[in-house]
């Protein structure tokens, strides 16, 4: 009967603690993971239920520079991101990082008080061309990350 109340206290205890876990992290201001709301052009992931999804992540290093995770839900082949600025064109680079794990990409030398815009797509290899999900959009202030877009 002891053992039984013993296990009930520590059932107890890490319950309240796993609900208190939450309250105790904070939450990145510019973290886009949202539901998956698209596919690639020709419908290339695993099931139409779940979509090609691509998610990122902004934020700045102790460095100062700007930092964007980036992630999949599916078995891409590689990532693509864009970046501008104002006064600045629009800049693309294949990324590095496969499947749905992604990978990150940093931005040093950025500007105080200018929004950033981050663009990350997933795509798939494909005989001629690529299959790629919408681009998911970011706009980033790195002096004041809790205005984004």
């Amino acid at each position: 009967m002891r053992s039984i109340a013993r296990h009930g206290v520590r059932l107890l205890v890490a319950t309240a603690t796993m609900a208190a876990v939450p309250a105790l992290t904070a939450v990145t201001p510019a973290h886009a993971t949202d539901v998956c709301h698209g596919v690639t052009e020709n419908d290339h992931g695993q099931d139409s239920e779940s979509g090609d999804c691509v998610h990122m992540e902004v934020y700045t290093a102790v460095d100062e520079s700007i930092v964007v995770d980036y992630w999949g839900n599916q078995d891409y082949d590689f990532y693509q991101l864009r970046w501008s600025r104002p006064g600045r064109a629009e800049t693309q680079r294949v990324l590095g990082g496969e499947g749905a794990y992604g990978g990150w990409w940093s931005l040093n030398n950025a500007w105080s008080d200018t929004p950033y815009t981050f663009k990350v797509q997933a795509c798939y290899d494909e005989l001629f061309g690529s299959d790629c999900t919408p681009w998911k959009v970011v706009t980033y202030f790195k002096d004041n990350p809790s205005v984004w877009h």
